[in-house]
C-alpha cells in the first residue's frame, strides 16, 4: 500500500446554499481498506456519490490513477457501487445475479462461468448457486452482492453501509469477512459507515467526517488513542470528559483537583480546556499513577467481557466511567454506593481546547 489510487482534491458539493461536502482532500492507497466515517448528515454518503459518479463535484477533482473522473459518468468508471439494500435480482439464482454483469458486457460464455465460479468459490457459496434470494440468509445476501460487485474486477470498490441489514452477531462475523475477501482480491475498498466498531476493525485507515468537513483521518490506532478535536474524542469508543484550567504544567479541575497531562502547544497557561481520558486506561486504586480521582459508585453494568462502573465525582458533573476486565473485576466485591479510588497516568489524558 505505497502508490496512491484516488486522488480526492478540494472537493466540494453545494445544494444552493448548503455545503454537503466542504473542501476534503484525500489520498486513498492502491489496495487499501479504507472507512469513511461521521454521523448523519457528515457527508460522508455525499462524498461517496461523487466518488460513484451519482453526484459531480461543485469544486475540485477526482483523481483515479492520476485521470480526472470528476465528469465521467458512473457507467464508464473502473469503480463499482454496493448498496446497503444489496439490490438483487429476486427471480435470478445466485450464480445468474453474479453473472448479470458480464452478461450485460457480453463477455464469451466460458468466461462468464469461470469468473462466476471462482467468485462463488472466494464468498463461499458454491454450494448455493441454484438458488434464489428469498432462500438465503441475510449474510449470504449480502455475500452475493459483494461477489456480483468484484466479479467485474472494478480498480475500486464502494461500500455504502454494507452490514446496516445485518444483526448484531452478524454483523461481527462479517466485518472480518469483508476484510478476508478485501485482502484476498487484492483492490481499494472504500466504505461509508456510521458505527465506528466496524470502521476499527475493518480499515486500514479511517477518516472522521462533521459537517461536511475532514476532521481527521489515520490509522485505527491513531484516530482511537490520538483524536485531534473533542468531537473525535467523544465520537470514537466512549471517553470521559473533565472541564479543567491550565495552571502551568498541570490542569485544575473547579473543584481544585490537580492532575497532570501532556498538554498541547496551542493551549497556553490559564486557558480553559476540556481533558479527556478512556474509561479502560482508569485503574483502581492510586498506585504509582500520576492522577487520582475518588468517587462513588453509582451504577455497574457487566458486559461479560467487562464491567462498567459509573462513578460520581466531583471532578464533571457526568458520570466517570471505568472498564475493568473479567478478571480485575473479580478481585473487587464493588456495590453502589462504595467510595472508591482510580488512577491513571498523565501520557492517557488528552487535552482539548474548551
Amino acid at each position: 500500500m505505497t502508490s496512491a489510487l484516488l486522488t480526492i482534491r478540494n472537493v466540494e458539493k453545494h445544494f444552493n446554499k448548503y455545503h454537503a461536502v466542504d473542501g476534503i482532500s484525500l489520498d486513498i492507497k492502491e489496495n487499501e481498506f479504507f472507512a469513511l466515517l461521521g454521523p448523519s448528515g457528515s457527508g460522508k454518503t455525499t462524498l461517496l456519490r461523487m466518488l460513484a459518479g451519482f453526484e459531480t463535484p461543485t469544486v475540485g477533482s477526482i483523481l483515479l490513477d492520476g485521470e480526472d473522473i470528476s465528469r465521467i459518468p458512473p457507467n464508464h468508471r473502473p469503480i463499482n457501487l454496493m448498496f446497503q439494500s444489496y439490490a438483487l435480482f429476486p427471480h435470478m439464482t445466485v450464480a445468474q445475479n453474479i453473472a448479470y454483469g458480464l452478461e450485460m458486457e457480453k463477455l464469451p460464455k466460458a468466461e462468464i462461468k469461470s469468473r462466476v465460479n471462482e467468485m462463488m468459490e472466494m464468498v463461499q457459496l458454491p454450494h448455493l448457486a441454484g438458488r434464489k434470494p428469498e432462500q438465503l440468509s441475510g449474510g449470504q445476501r449480502q455475500r452475493v452482492a459483494l461477489a456480483r460487485s468484484l466479479v467485474k474486477r472494478p480498480r475500486l470498490l464502494l461500500l455504502d453501509e454494507p452490514l446496516g441489514a445485518l444483526d448484531k452477531k452478524l454483523r461481527g462475523e462479517m466485518q472480518l469477512e469483508l476484510k478476508r475477501i478485501q485482502d484476498q482480491f487484492g483492490i481499494t475498498f472504500i466504505v461509508v459507515t456510521h458505527d465506528q466498531e466496524e470502521a476499527l476493525v475493518m480499515a486500514d485507515r479511517i477518516a472522521i467526517l462533521k459537517d461536511g468537513k475532514l476532521l481527521q483521518h489515520g490509522t485505527p490506532l491513531e484516530i482511537y488513542e490520538y483524536p485531534q478535536t473533542r468531537f473525535a474524542a467523544d465520537f470514537i469508543g466512549v471517553m470521559n470528559f473533565f472541564p479543567a484550567t491550565v495552571h502551568g504544567g498541570t490542569l485544575k479541575s473547579a473543584d481544585g483537583t490537580s492532575f497532570r497531562a501532556e498538554i498541547p502547544d496551542t493551549i497556553s497557561a490559564g486557558d480553559d480546556v476540556m481533558a479527556a481520558v478512556r474509561p479502560e486506561r482508569l485503574h483502581l486504586g492510586a498506585g504509582e499513577k500520576e492522577n487520582s480521582l475518588t468517587g462513588t459508585v453509582r451504577a455497574m453494568a457487566y458486559h461479560g467481557l467487562d464491567l462498567q462502573v459509573h462513578l460520581d465525582t466531583p471532578l464533571s458533573p457526568q458520570p466517570v466511567m471505568l472498564r475493568l476486565t473479567a478478571d480485575a473485576a473479580e478481585g473487587h466485591a464493588l456495590s453502589v454506593g462504595d467510595s472508591i479510588t482510580a488512577g491513571w497516568s498523565a501520557r492517557d489524558t488528552r487535552v482539548f481546547a474548551a
